[in-house]
């Protein structure tokens, strides 16, 4: 197989979601990231990176290497079930903030938890990601402070291209405890350099998740604003979801107009998901390395109509699980009835299915001589066995007219 000799590699071959941790290794004197013509944030080496320094990168590199629950964080009361993973707990919750769970994904469950650590003072900042105040349709990685820095900035399921850890060693330089929330990849690096940076695990306090549906490229959202005529420029609102559950998409222009699309009539078929080709070999989208991972739950994975909003939790960790014991105490989170994992299932079948592909997926690409991720802990060769020949052939014949396109 193809090895990784350099930053080029990890993109060339679709295994880079642009999370940002490679620049923030280096400083952006090294590493610049850009929107490629594709829709991709995309890394590129502008200075010479050592190579003492790009070992460092392949170490941390969600695109090289994902694994599973640290082993130090599974103790005698973790359950465990084979597609996900470790669990302490799984429950609905939600904010118990009007508000906040109205204007927010599905119950907002990850914001409430992050202004119980914030109004607690548990951690000086939290890492987020949220729209561009210049350019809503884009992302960038915020510091939040206070419940105005995290609640007035649009931060509700960025589904299109995001580098949420371009600043992280920025963070860790601030010497204050924080916590971070972001997608699994994301949370994967920060468990794969906490390996190497002891700073990691002493101010990075609290990993908290989605489970993640992918990452669409920023065509996608392009072509949205397009139907209705509107050029990126002329946005002072772009919003994938919110505001109800699952809301609507919306843009505002500058102008006073404003365009709404119904949630599923934006995502369609999984065919048109436009997802990221790293998303499409990703082995764990469910946060199994975080300590709470939030999810939606629409009974068959896709919704019906609008609700009051309320999301499962998926508690992997005691870390997690304390947390969310403890907001609920102070009045920040409502926690719901008990689930087991046969609804989790049901809330999300993609990700089932995912998980049994995946495997086949990196094989394709292995028969094809191209570099894929490698995994520790997250059971895909054991799911992959569990399906039949035929079922995992068409799995690995599909990556490969992928990769063509990559």
């Amino acid at each position: 197989m193809t090895q990784i000799n350099n930053l080029e590699d990890i993109v060339k071959n679709g295994l880079c979601i642009g999370c940002g941790l490679c620049q923030s290794i280096t400083g952006k004197n090294s590493i610049e990231i850009s929107m490629s013509l594709k829709g991709r944030l995309e890394p590129k080496e502008v200075k010479k990176i050592p190579s003492e320094t790009f070992n460092k990168i392949l170490n941390t590199c969600p695109g090289v290497i994902v694994e599973g629950l640290p082993k130090e964080k599974v103790d005698s009361k973790t359950k465990y079930d084979l597609v996900w993973g470790y669990y302490l707990s799984l429950c609905y919750a939600w904010s118990t903030d009007s508000k906040i769970r109205f204007e927010s994904s599905t119950g907002g469950l990850l914001n409430g938890l992050s202004l119980y650590l914030l109004e607690s003072k548990k951690v000086k900042f939290i890492i987020h990601t949220v729209a561009d105040p210049q350019k809503p349709m884009r992302s960038i990685s915020k510091f939040s402070y206070n419940r105005d820095d995290l609640l007035n900035s649009n931060s509700c399921s960025r589904y299109g291209p995001a580098s949420p850890l371009d600043k992280f060693h920025k963070a860790l330089s601030l010497n204050q405890p924080f916590a971070f929330v972001g997608k699994p990849c994301d949370i994967n690096a920060i468990r794969q350099l906490s390996k190497t940076n002891e700073r990691v695990n002493n101010l990075c306090k609290y990993l908290l998740t989605i489970v993640c549906g992918g990452s669409t490229e920023f065509t996608k959202s392009q072509d949205f604003i397009e139907s209705f005529k509107v050029k990126e420029d002329e946005l002072t609102t772009f919003r994938y979801r919110g505001f109800g559950n699952p809301g609507r998409m919306y843009i505002k222009t500058k102008d006073g107009r404003e365009y709404d699309r119904l949630y599923n009539s934006f995502w369609g078929e999984e065919s048109t998901w436009r997802v990221h080709f790293r998303c499409k070999i990703c082995p764990d989208a469910i946060g199994e390395s975080s300590d709470i991972a939030a999810l939606d739950t629409w009974r068959g994975g896709s919704p019906k109509g609008e609700d009051e909003g309320f999301n499962a939790a998926i508690i992997r960790t005691k870390n997690g699980l304390d947390l969310l014991k403890e907001a609920s105490n102070v009045g920040y989170i409502k926690i719901g009835d008990e689930l087991i994992i046969e609804d989790i299932n049901d809330f999300q079948p993609h990700q089932v299915n995912k998980k049994k592909t995946v495997y086949a997926r990196h094989e394709g690409m292995r028969k094809k001589n191209i570099p894929t991720v490698n995994t520790n802990g997250l059971r895909i060769k054991e799911l992959h066995d569990l399906n039949s020949k035929e079922f995992n052939l068409k799995e690995e014949e599909g990556i490969s007219s992928r990769v063509k396109k990559i």
